[in-house]
């Protein structure tokens, strides 16, 4: 505005005798545009659009000053400041400006021909025009160049997101406005890359925490929106069932890495908590698990969970003597137990899951609490495994039988329920207690700790 400001400065010691007020009738097309026309001619109510049409009528007695106003005029902007009755404004402190002729209004007719707008035209001069609204001090300023039509707003497809450590998705969607925008170029850049990284058209969740992704045009409007995103575990609920045993334990109605009772979920080494599906690349055996002395693949090098159990052949003892093992520089002896780090329950479902203990598992198998029922089919879906009822309040679990993981081959799949317990195994240490299945026989026993058996979780309702 000070441009135009400064151009009626400069206009002032033009100025003339202002005509008296002039009508110009006109009409505003589908395509944006205003053609000056005959008064004889309906007119449609669109208003507001970026370009008025001004067609020459030659002696057409409604247009003033035609070699001023031909021409298509754009919008570049609105602005208010006051007008006086003599034509001069207050818009620069003390500074007065006399504006050029034309003086005249613009009035828009309806389809019915009764007026539907009107704006008074202040100024028509070479390359410019000033209109005001009726009683109103607002000012638009219009010019014969085509403005540049710059981003006004960024909408993103998602405003905030929620992610787990190591998810990904595809980058948001930037719809860009207005759709005739000249430059609609967007940039994508995150607040914190070690918690949220930009990769081509994907978002990486890199670590906990909260990072803002923020898309900004490229037009130098400096339009820009954002979207916060937070790393964190997402809280999952997981059910349980009160059977009535023992110590309050509560078991829990899933296998860990299954959605449903049916479901078998993931096969996990002892000790272990990474899991794998059915048919997913992994060899279970001494050479790929954790806790075997690296460099080794037999079972006299496990570490970590060892008892003095008299296999004197084992790393965990030094000739007669029962020394435990070392890890990391810290000395385990008599570890029999799983401790919260290293148990499949909690590392998966989080602290209050925990893998059962063989006395828990030998409480679920006992005929005093439990009845063992053979199914073929559950909930609607075809499968082999126990239900389990309690004798004391009927409430009642599913195990499915998933099978077993040696090397890369599933076993026993629909025959046989291979479950951990969390308890070391006392005669061997590289061995660890299970609870054991088929269609004929519930029991115990104990196997190599690099074996991929299931995982049913407990908790206590004390915890």
């Amino acid at each position: 505005m000070k441009k135009v400001l400064l151009l009626f400065a400069l206009m002032s010691a033009l100025c003339v005798q202002s005509l008296s007020a002039q009508v110009i009738k006109g009409d505003m097309n589908d395509d944006g545009v205003f053609d000056i026309v005959d008064v004889s001619e309906s007119v449609n109510t669109l208003i507001g659009e970026r370009a008025i049409q001004y067609i020459s009528g030659g002696g057409d007695p409604y247009m003033v000053d035609n070699s001023r106003v031909v021409g298509t005029w754009y919008k570049t902007k609105s602005e208010y400041f006051t007008l006086n009755g003599d034509g001069t404004t207050d818009y620069s402190g003390a500074a007065t400006y006399c504006f050029m002729p034309y003086q005249g209004r613009m009035v828009f007719f309806g389809a019915d021909g009764v007026i539907a707008s009107a704006i008074n035209v202040i100024l028509v001069g070479d390359g410019l025009m000033i209109t005001n609204e009726l009683g109103s001090s607002k000012f638009e300023t219009w010019t014969t160049e085509v403005p540049a039509q710059p981003v006004a707003s960024i909408q993103l497809s998602s405003t905030s997101l929620e992610m787990q450590p190591n998810e990904f998705m595809p980058m948001l969607t930037a719809t860009v406005l207005p759709a005739d925008a000249d430059n609609k170029a967007v940039t994508w850049s995150s607040s914190n890359e070690s918690v949220v990284k930009l990769s081509g058209d994907l978002i990486l969740a890199m670590g906990y925490g909260t990072a803002t992704i923020t898309c900004s045009a490229t037009d130098g409007s400096g339009v820009k929106a954002e979207c916060t995103v937070t790393v964190k575990n997402k809280v999952v609920t997981h059910e349980y069932v009160d059977l009535g045993l023992p110590g309050g334990v509560l078991w829990a109605t899933c296998n860990v890495g299954a959605d449903k009772p049916e479901d078998y979920g993931l096969y996990f080494a002892w000790g272990e908590t990474t899991g794998y599906a059915k048919g997913e690349s992994h060899s279970f055996d001494w050479a790929n698990y954790k806790w075997m002395t690296p460099g080794r693949s037999g079972w006299q090098y496990v570490i970590k969970y060892t008892t003095s159990d008299g296999q004197k052949s084992g790393c965990w003892y030094d000739g007669d003597t029962y020394v435990g093992t070392t890890v990391d520089g810290v000395t385990y002896k008599n570890l029999t137990e799983l401790l919260p780090e290293d148990d499949a329950a909690t590392a998966n479902w989080g602290a209050g899951w925990r893998m059962p203990t063989k006395k828990e598992q030998d409480d679920l198998r006992n005929s005093a609490y439990c009845t063992w029922t053979w199914k073929t089919n559950y909930n609607g879906s075809v499968v082999n495994g126990y239900e389990v009822k309690s004798k004391s309040n009927g409430n009642s679990i599913f195990l499915p039988a998933a099978g077993y993981r040696f090397g890369t081959s599933l076993s026993g799949e629909g025959s046989y329920g291979l479950y951990w317990s969390s308890s070391l195994s006392t005669s061997n240490s590289y061995d660890a207690y299970d609870l054991r299945f088929n269609s004929g026989s519930v029991n115990w026993d104990y196997y190599y700790r690099y074996g991929g058996f299931s995982v049913r979780p407990v908790r206590v309702s004390s915890e």
